[in-house]
């Protein structure tokens, strides 16, 4: 999928192979959930505050590239690394 979609914006117009365009970076982003607080909230947050995200541990997490979503994921420990493991990929 993610090469299906790097291919369909390569292909206004040029001519380049997926070779040319293997290198170019793109921005991953993970997002777990989002809030919306009072802004005297926002400013009595400290160091061990809990932020209430709308969602519990089942949701799937949205993988965006460059700002588009393109799948949907879910956290998995390896170890001692947090990872995302991806569930299910958005159609182009």
């Amino acid at each position: 999928m993610i090469g299906t979609l790097i291919h369909c914006h390569a292909g206004y117009g040029l001519t380049h192979n997926m070779a040319s365009i293997d290198n170019i970076e793109v921005e991953l982003t993970i997002e777990i959930g989002s809030a919306q607080l009072p802004l005297n909230r926002l400013l009595q947050l400290g160091r061990g505050a809990f932020i209430p995200l709308g969602c519990d541990d089942q949701k799937s997490l949205e993988i965006l590239a460059n700002g588009r979503k393109i799948a949907e994921g879910r956290v998995v420990l390896d170890g001692e690394a947090v990872t995302v493991a991806v569930n299910d990929e958005i159609a182009a």
